[in-house]
């Protein structure tokens, strides 16, 4: 009688921890379904809503088994979304990839091929557009200011100013 009881419990705790672990699995899929999330950022989400330790882990590891988590994948898409919205330079695109959780050495091999110079022009046009009216002292100052906030270097930054007085439309006089 006594490992029949035993035997029950034990059993509805293996159940309690299939349910555990399936909820834990089916809030993870919830996440990555809005979505993608480095295995850092999910780790962190989980671990917040409560979940113990190992269950996420445990949890994160049969995700990128079936490679639904892999945070190369997670970077690039990163890279490719943040280049087309709002572009920065390199090293704060490292330092974002880096706060996502995304290992260093993935984030290094993917910005080997990151083209500042032509994403700080591009955000310089843009922002030069919405400066019209300006003289251009203060059109440059702010120009400047601004792609510097963005984590350009200042030699790209200067090459983005004088390309864009010397032929952009944008920064001409009204």
């Amino acid at each position: 009688m006594k490992n029949r009881l035993f035997s029950e419990i034990f059993s509805g705790a293996e159940k309690m921890a299939d349910h555990s672990k399936n909820e834990a699995a089916a809030y993870a899929l919830k996440l990555l379904s809005l979505r993608s999330h480095s295995r850092f950022e999910l780790a962190g989400k989980m671990l917040r809503k409560g979940y113990r330790k190992e269950l996420v882990e445990e949890v994160l590891d049969y995700l990128v088994q079936k490679q639904l988590i892999d945070d190369e994948a997670f970077a690039k898409e990163l890279i490719g979304s943040r280049s087309r919205r709002k572009p920065v330079g390199k090293r704060k695109m490292q330092f974002d990839l880096i706060r996502k959780g995304v290992p260093e050495n993935i984030a290094d091999a993917l910005l080997k091929e990151y083209d500042g110079a032509e994403l700080c022009y591009r955000a310089g046009v843009r922002k030069a557009a919405a400066l019209k009216g300006r003289d251009e002292s203060e059109r440059k100052k702010k120009l400047e200011v601004f792609l510097r906030n963005r984590g350009f270097d200042w030699p790209v930054i200067k090459e983005t100013i004088t390309r864009l007085f010397q032929t952009g439309p944008e920064c001409e006089n009204d």
